[in-house]
């Protein structure tokens, strides 16, 4: 007997090895590019072109993010325009994504429909996420452009509403199913309306829910470059991923520019994360167990 359970639990130890490595090298492969743009950020433009590349910047400098002429934080840098339009782009189309979202995704949970459609109704939502958006990229461009909508912040605001509205319905439409009805039932019965019963009672318990979807939302927009890079035409109105791609240049590539931005731009979604992770574990694992 204690040899079994001795070879058990050297067998369990290998698996937990075998595991945690595994785990190791894709978080390393994963991670290692983000490193590489921050490290280099910090490197000397001797350094950046050097032809023996190194792990660790040799010279420490802040010239791409506070130097008059290369820095992304100075007066003159068009970053911070970039960093502002982003921030108004993506807050407020998460905002209206996840008010419109979660009553439209409360009403797929909560309301049945004839012939059981409701399942149905959802999925075909969820298609208009599935679109690729290189498909619909000429007729947006031309109905923003019919509407006097290009270059403004409405025109943003529309598509990423329009594409990132049934990812938002999806999420919160499973995260409502695992509330149970008789918490509603029972403030109606005590004289709450529906409306009412939903934002005393089933709001407060999908909270993780909505942070989580938040998060994915928010980086979904903070990411988005093909709808940014068309319907924004100057550089007063772009948002961070077309913005960025300006220090690439027909003749020259500003690398140390470019992933100081860069660097900066994956700064408040992870602040943000961290913020909220606590809920965000919580919306990730609602509905995992079930009493």
């Amino acid at each position: 007997m204690e040899n079994a359970k001795t070879g058990m639990k050297a067998k369990r130890m290998r698996e937990e090895i075998i595991r945690y490595t595994v785990l190791f090298i894709i978080c390393l492969i994963v991670l290692f590019p983000i490193y590489w743009m921050v490290i280099t950020s910090f490197k000397t433009q001797g350094e950046l072109f050097h032809s023996t590349q190194t792990f660790f910047p040799q010279q420490f400098t802040l010239q791409y993010y506070l130097d008059p002429v290369d820095g992304v934080l100075t007066a003159g840098s068009p970053f911070l325009g970039f960093f502002f339009n982003s921030m108004i782009v993506a807050s407020a189309s998460t905002v209206i994504c996840l008010v419109v979202g979660s009553l439209a995704a409360y009403s797929l949970a909560r309301f049945e429909m004839r012939i059981n459609k409701n399942d149905r109704l959802s999925f075909a939502i969820l298609t208009a996420r599935m679109l690729p958006p290189i498909v619909v990229i000429v007729p947006m461009y031309l109905i923003m452009q019919q509407l006097g909508l290009l270059n403004t912040y409405w025109a943003m605001l529309i598509v990423y509403t329009g594409f990132n509205l049934p990812f938002v319905v999806w999420m919160m439409k499973a995260f409502f199913q695992e509330i149970p009805k008789d918490l509603e039932e029972s403030a109606m019965v005590d004289g709450d309306s529906r409306m009412k019963a939903f934002y005393k009672i089933v709001l407060p318990l999908v909270a993780p829910g909505l942070v989580a979807t938040s998060i994915f939302t928010i980086i979904l927009t903070w990411n988005e470059f093909l709808f940014a890079m068309f319907l924004l035409n100057s550089a007063d109105m772009m948002t961070l991923p077309p913005g960025i791609a300006t220090f690439i240049t027909q003749y020259e590539t500003n690398w140390g520019s470019l992933t100081a931005a860069a660097t900066l731009a994956v700064v408040p979604v992870v602040i943000f994360s961290f913020i909220v992770q606590k809920h965000l574990v919580k919306g990730m694992t609602l509905g995992a167990v079930k009493g």
